[in-house]
């Protein structure tokens, strides 16, 4: 049924914990976008002809604000979404490079550097930008803490790939 040489392989690449944290770094940032999760939400007035109240979720692919619950505008968040986008695809890359562990350790400290521009970028569409005029109300979302969560399971990973390394140098030293 399954060829047992790819079944081998990733057995063989599961076994490692740090195959499992990128995986979930993965699953985290993969399943924001194609969700488009939201992690703000503002509610304020704008100021047009008459002033209207605004609500809007600033998601990872996008952003709905819905203006006087009758008309609902859509903007993209571009850089986020391709940032966050590359992040699970560098994750993805570092679980096939499970026997080349220098490129694994600069896959993650490139992730690293990614997560704080996605951090940026959160800022940006969620802050800077001015979806309201007026008494703009901030409310977070559970989903805020997901580049967290993935800078601290991508530290887990490097941890782990660091941990292998150690373990191979000390079996080439002995021989």
């Amino acid at each position: 049924m399954f060829n047992s040489k790819i079944l081998g392989w990733f057995a063989v690449m599961i076994q490692r914990k740090q195959s499992l944290w990128l995986l979930l770094i993965f699953i985290i940032n993969i399943s924001s976008v194609w969700l488009n999760i939201p992690f703000l939400q503002v509610e304020g007035q704008i100021d047009g002809k008459v002033v209207e109240d605004v609500f809007a979720d600033i998601g990872f692919s996008y952003t709905n604000i819905d203006i006087a619950k009758n008309r609902e505008v859509s903007h993209d968040n571009t850089f986020l979404k391709y940032c966050t986008l590359l992040i699970a695809f560098l994750s993805a890359t570092s679980i096939v490079l499970f026997k080349n562990r220098k490129y694994q350790i600069t896959l993650g400290n490139v992730i690293y550097l990614l997560l704080c521009v996605q951090l940026f970028f959160m800022y940006y569409y969620g802050i800077s930008k001015r979806y309201v005029d007026y008494s703009p109300d901030y409310n977070p979302v559970i989903s805020l803490i997901f580049p967290f969560i993935t800078f601290w399971l991508n530290y887990k990973a490097i941890k782990g790939v660091k941990k292998d390394d150690d373990l191979v140098k000390s079996y080439d030293r002995i021989r």
